[in-house]
């Protein structure tokens, strides 16, 4: 199961518009990137969750589906239900296959997911938690000696002594299908505290520690540094996970070049550069470690340092820009986010400096 239904909140103002499972990572929808991925390791069938902008993520998820993915079922969830609820609603589906793999809609890696599933059915838990090592400002989850979850975020209470070593939770976990039993009926519910937090009391939650790749795209910070990332990756690497557009060199930068994206001349790029499907970047424009979604133009003389751009931006020639995430404006709904500042009909959002310590 893919979680599909979020809102994205943590991405607006680019979650107006592009809901998380169409985000493109240089160039493809992280979405159809997983499923590519599922389908590498046998999976031939996915449930997608849906609830925020629902008919783009059908569209961005079934109209590749040939051939080379999972075939994609979805349920709709007119009032959200959080990811157990999400789970819930969608378990006559998931019935009657054994184990079931569930993975969050925003990240990428290289888990191995066969052995994930070996490793599952060896323990006999009843869920299995795919984790990585420590990361500032995620939740800790905390395993024994055995490799047992003994507390997550701190629930429950566990005597020191008991913990072996603190983790990150991946979004990537396998449930035996009698934990769709285990999740509140008719409401909004959180797999974490609904369900896992008792298992682990109960001693039946396990773990898998990956020691790979594994970012999160959830902020715009994050979207921008995981992106930049991925250049930096060896070619097979980068291969394993995402197909992504062409990747050449252009002057004294590196460019993933989305179909009919124009680069005119004149134009300097430095360091990372993501551009989108039938963008343009016009005439003595400098861009340096930036994102740039699809159908954007970019006026010449433009200057972006480290900026995302969302799709359909008209960027006006001479525009400066340092840091920042720009969308078109939504009538009415700047307000809503703390920051954002309006330059004619840009949104404009301010970004955080990267934390020294997510290196």
């Amino acid at each position: 199961m893919l979680l599909g239904a979020g809102m994205g909140r943590r991405l607006l103002p680019l979650s107006w518009t592009v809901p998380k499972p169409a985000l493109p990572v240089l160039g493809r929808p992280i979405g159809v990137e997983i499923l590519h991925r599922l389908y590498r390791f046998g999976f031939d069938e996915t449930v997608v969750n849906l609830h925020h902008l629902p008919d783009a993520v059908r569209a961005v998820l079934a109209e590749p589906n040939a051939g080379y993915l999972p075939r994609v079922r979805f349920t709709h969830e007119p009032i959200i239900l959080g990811t157990g609820g999400g789970i819930g609603n969608a378990a006559p589906l998931l019935r009657g296959a054994g184990p079931v793999l569930v993975h969050n809609c925003d990240f990428l890696s290289d888990i191995d997911l066969a052995a994930l599933l070996t490793a599952h059915r060896a323990s006999g838990m009843l869920a299995t938690l795919v984790l990585i090592d420590p990361r500032p400002g995620y939740s800790k989850v905390e395993i024994d000696a055995a490799g047992r979850i003994v507390s997550l975020a701190g629930k429950p209470e566990v005597d020191p002594g008991r913990v072996a070593s603190s983790h990150v939770f991946t979004g990537c976990h396998v449930i035996d299908e009698r934990v769709l039993d285990l999740i509140p009926v008719g409401r909004p519910s959180s797999i974490v505290s609904d369900v896992y937090v008792d298992l682990a009391a109960r001693g039946q939650l396990g773990s898998f520690v990956h020691r790979g790749f594994w970012w999160e795209f959830g902020t715009p910070e994050q979207y921008l540094e995981g992106s930049l990332r991925l250049f930096d990756l060896p070619a097979e690497r980068l291969g394993h996970m995402t197909s992504h557009d062409p990747i050449r060199r252009i002057g004294n930068g590196v460019v993933s070049l989305g179909a009919g994206a124009t680069v005119q001349d004149d134009v300097e790029i430095e360091g990372r550069l993501a551009l989108g499907l039938a963008s343009l970047v016009g005439r003595g424009a400098r861009l340096r470690d930036s994102v740039v979604l699809g159908e954007t133009w970019i006026g010449p003389n433009a200057r972006l340092d480290r900026v995302i751009v969302g799709p359909g931006v008209e960027i006006p020639a001479g525009f400066r820009g340092h840091r920042a995430l720009i969308a078109r404006l939504r009538p009415g709904a700047g307000e809503a986010i703390a920051g954002l500042r309006r330059d004619g009909e840009l949104a404009i959002l301010e970004l955080e400096q990267p934390r020294s310590a997510i290196e």
